[in-house]
C-alpha cells in the first residue's frame, strides 16, 4: 500500500504542472480506456450504453463523452452492486464503501487495492501543496469508530502506521473524547468536515477552552465564507478546502493555495459542468458529473454529483496547469444537539441510516424545540419493520431527544445548498 501511494504521489507531482494540451490528452487517453473497460467488463454499463445504441468505438476525443448517458445515484442504488462491478474484479481484495448518503441516496461501491492507494496519493498531494511535512503533527476531525473504517487501511501495513504515528488517525464513539484527544495531542494541522468545525468551535465557545491549528484542512462538506471565517477566527488557521465524493474516490478538486480558485485533478478524472444536459461555458455555473479514471471495480461514468459549481477558463496565479471551478454549491450538514447538551455527529448519523436495511433514502431535520423528525422513504414491502428499525437505531443516537419517524413517498434531490442532516437550533 505505501509505495503504491508513492509511486502514484510521484506521478501526479509531475501532472500538476504540465500544460492543458499534455493534460488534455491523458485525460483522453484515460477517458476512452474506463469506458471501453465499462462497457466490456460491468454489466449494468454494458446494458446502459446498449440501450442507448452508443458507439464505443467512436469515444476518441474529451467531448465524445456527451454520447454517453448520464447516471445517478438513483441508478446505482437500483442496480445490484454486483451488475456495477467489473467481471474481472478481484472482490475479496476489494474494501466495499456504502456512502453516507449526503443526497440522502445512500450508494455503494468498491474500492480495490490500486484505487486506495491513488486515493491517498491525491489527498498526500493536496497536503504537500499546503505545506505540511512528516514532521507535523495531524489529526482527524471526524466521527469515525472502529467498526465502520476499513480495516486493511486503518492497521495494517506502512501506510497504516503513518496514518497511525504522523496522520493522527484515531478512531472515537463520541464529540467529547475527540475534543479531550485535540486538547491533549495539539496537532499542527488539523483535517476535518465543516459541521465538525463549526461545533468544535461552538465546543469551544461553551467550556471557555481554546484550540489553535497552523491548518485546518476541511472536506467531505460545503465550506461557505461564514464557516470559513468562523474557523479562522476561533482557532488561528489557515483554512483550505478540498471537494470530493465517497462513491467517486474520494478528492475531485482541492483550493489552490493562493486562493484563487479549485484545482480539478484533471489527470485522474473528468468533470462536467451542464444545464440541461449541454456544456455550460466558462464563467457559468454548470451541473457537476463526474468520470473517474482510478475505480475500476465499480467503474464511475458520467455521474450526476447533485452539486453546482463555475468553471474558470482563467490561468492559476500559482503556475499549474490542472484547471480551475470556482464557487461550488454543494450539500451541507450540521450536527444534531440534544437537549441534554451532547453533539451527535452528522456522519454518524448517514453511516446508520445508511447501513439501515430498507431504508432507500432518508433526511433528518432538529427542529427548534429540540425535536427531531425524520422522513424515509423504503423500497421494501415490509413498511412497518423498517419504520421500527429506524426508530430503534435513532433513539440510540439521540438518547430521550422527542423523535418523529415517518413514511414519505419520495425526498427531492436537488442541485445546489441543501441538507440532508439539518439542525434548526442557533446558538
Amino acid at each position: 500500500m505505501l509505495l503504491g501511494v508513492l509511486r502514484n504521489w510521484a506521478w501526479l507531482q509531475r501532472t500538476q504542472w504540465m500544460n492543458r494540451n499534455e493534460l488534455e490528452r491523458i485525460q483522453t487517453e484515460r477517458l476512452r480506456e474506463t469506458v471501453i473497460h465499462a462497457y466490456q467488463k460491468v454489466p449494468f454499463y454494458n446494458e446502459l450504453y446498449e440501450a442507448a445504441h452508443v458507439p464505443i468505438n467512436s469515444i476518441w476525443q474529451a467531448n465524445d463523452i456527451s454520447k454517453l448517458p448520464v447516471t445517478t445515484s438513483i441508478d446505482f442504488r437500483r442496480a445490484p452492486i454486483e451488475m456495477r462491478t467489473a467481471l474481472d474484479a478481484k472482490v475479496s481484495s476489494c474494501i466495499i464503501h456504502t456512502t453516507s448518503g449526503t443526497t440522502g441516496v445512500p450508494v455503494s461501491t468498491l474500492e480495490d487495492p490500486y484505487a486506495a492507494a491513488y486515493r491517498e496519493a491525491l489527498m498526500l498531494r493536496f497536503l504537500w501543496t499546503y505545506g505540511v511535512r512528516p514532521q507535523d503533527k495531524m489529526a482527524r476531525g471526524r466521527y469515525m469508530s472502529a467498526s465502520t473504517y476499513p480495516k486493511r487501511l486503518a492497521e495494517t501495513g506502512g501506510w497504516g502506521m503513518l496514518r497511525r504515528k504522523v496522520l493522527g488517525q484515531r478512531f472515537f464513539t463520541t464529540f467529547g473524547d475527540q475534543f479531550k484527544f485535540l486538547v491533549e495531542f495539539k496537532p499542527d494541522v488539523l483535517l476535518a468536515n465543516s459541521s465538525f468545525c463549526k461545533a468544535l468551535a461552538r465546543h469551544c465557545k461553551e467550556t471557555e477552552r481554546k484550540l489553535q491549528f497552523r491548518m485546518v484542512v476541511t472536506w467531505g462538506e460545503l465550506l461557505d465564507a461564514s464557516t470559513r471565517n468562523l474557523i479562522q477566527d476561533t482557532f488561528q488557521s489557515e483554512v483550505f478546502d478540498q471537494y470530493g465524493l465517497e462513491e467517486v474516490g474520494g478528492s475531485i478538486a482541492w483550493e489552490c493555495p493562493t486562493h484563487s480558485g479549485y484545482h480539478i485533478n484533471a489527470e485522474s478524472l473528468m468533470l462536467e459542468f451542464l444545464h440541461n444536459g449541454a456544456p455550460v461555458p466558462a464563467g457559468e455555473a454548470g451541473e457537476m458529473h463526474v468520470t473517474c479514471f482510478h475505480r475500476m471495480a465499480t467503474p464511475i461514468v458520467r455521474y450526476f454529483t447533485g452539486d453546482v459549481a463555475t468553471i474558470v477558463d482563467d490561468n492559476c496565479p500559482c503556475g499549474r496547469g490542472l484547471p480551475l471551478m470556482r464557487e461550488i454549491q454543494g450539500r451541507v450538514t450540521d450536527y444534531i444537539l440534544t437537549p441534554a447538551g451532547r453533539h451527535v455527529s452528522p456522519h454518524q448519523i448517514m453511516g446508520v441510516l445508511a447501513n439501515t436495511p430498507g431504508v432507500a433514502q432518508y433526511k433528518v431535520t432538529q427542529k427548534e424545540d429540540f425535536s427531531i423528525e425524520v422522513s424515509v422513504v423504503t423500497d421494501r414491502n415490509e413498511v412497518k419493520q423498517v419504520i421500527k428499525d429506524v426508530e430503534v437505531r435513532c433513539m440510540e443516537l439521540f438518547d430521550e431527544t422527542p423523535l418523529d419517524v415517518k413514511l414519505v413517498d419520495n425526498i427531492a434531490v436537488t442541485s445546489g445548498k441543501s441538507r440532508v442532516v439539518e439542525s434548526r437550533i442557533t446558538g
